[in-house]
């Protein structure tokens, strides 16, 4: 089985490139602040049969940051340009989670003869701009605002500064190497310059699609986290507040399947946002089923 991570230059910059398996290309794209090793569960699964291929945005992991500006039009070029260096000239499927379904429904909307389907997994919504409207008293001093600042002040500080600061989470069942890999991850004040950039960006982004081409008919399923299993974890926010954004965000979500004809809608039981880390057997599963619409169209075709 093909496991390799290498080093691709896309725009005059080095890429962080993680291959595994053979077979019909699938792309992952992560979320903000989420390493590509996360998906080690997900990854092993899908490459018995598929090429899966993933990669750290510029300023992420490995990857070098060159261009201050980070946006999700930015990511969908930096990814036509990648596939082809990567030896993918067939349509992908596209997996995208949280800030990454964003760039994935860019991507869809942008080249849709290069994406053959897509699967969203608790994917920021492109009307996220209706979460600001609710009236949370605690969970909004946590807001975009507060983010950005937390990016800046980061982004400044030196990795053995961020040591100091940041304890990152384990995930066991990973490889001792990944493991380590998480934690320099956590610890790259240039992610912070690239987060920065992409909260900065990412609403007016969110709205330049609404308005833009619109969404190709392709497979899409799409996941959602479990919202009262996210109600009921004790993190010191009130319930009520929680159940208001909660329901707000299912809502945005099971609105994501109306970007198609007979999309699917799945709630990953037991799962908070990083669903690839709670339920990687639920994404597993949407994939195969998935995929098996995308032989039925070809065989149709």
């Amino acid at each position: 089985m093909n496991d390799q991570i290498r080093f691709v230059w896309v725009r005059g910059a080095a890429v962080e490139v993680w291959e595994m398996g053979e077979g019909p290309p699938v792309v992952i794209l992560t979320g903000m602040n989420s390493p590509i090793w996360e998906w080690h569960a997900v990854v092993k699964s899908l490459s018995v049969d598929h090429r899966v291929m993933l990669f750290h945005r510029p300023g992420l992991g490995e990857s070098e940051l060159v261009e201050g500006i980070r946006r999700t039009g930015t990511l969908v070029e930096e990814l036509d340009e990648l596939l082809p260096l990567l030896a993918i000239h067939e349509p992908v499927v596209l997996i995208g989670h949280s800030y990454g379904g964003l760039c994935a429904q860019h991507f869809a909307r942008s080249y849709p003869s290069k994406i053959k389907a897509l699967l969203l997994v608790d994917s920021t919504s492109v009307n996220l701009h209706r979460l600001d409207d609710l009236k949370l008293p605690v969970m909004d001093a946590d807001n975009d605002a507060a983010w950005l600042e937390t990016c800046h002040i980061y982004s400044e500080k030196t990795t053995e500064e961020l040591k100091a600061l940041i304890t990152p989470g384990c995930v066991q069942e990973l490889p001792t190497l990944l493991i380590r890999k998480l934690y320099d991850f956590q610890w790259n004040p240039h992610m912070y310059a690239a987060m920065h950039s992409e909260v900065t960006w990412w609403k007016e982004d969110a709205m330049m699609m609404k308005n833009g081409p619109r969404f190709p008919q392709i497979p899409l399923t799409v996941i959602a986290r479990d919202k009262e299993y996210v109600i009921r974890q004790e993190d010191g926010l009130p319930e009520w507040e929680k159940r208001i954004f909660e329901t707000l965000w299912e809502k945005l979500m099971y609105e994501q399947t109306e970007l198609t004809d007979g999309s699917r809608f799945i709630v990953a039981e037991e799962s908070g946002h990083a669903v690839h880390l709670d339920r990687p057997d639920v994404v597993v599963e949407a994939f195969h089923h998935l995929a098996e619409k995308v032989q039925e169209n070809e065989g149709a075709g």
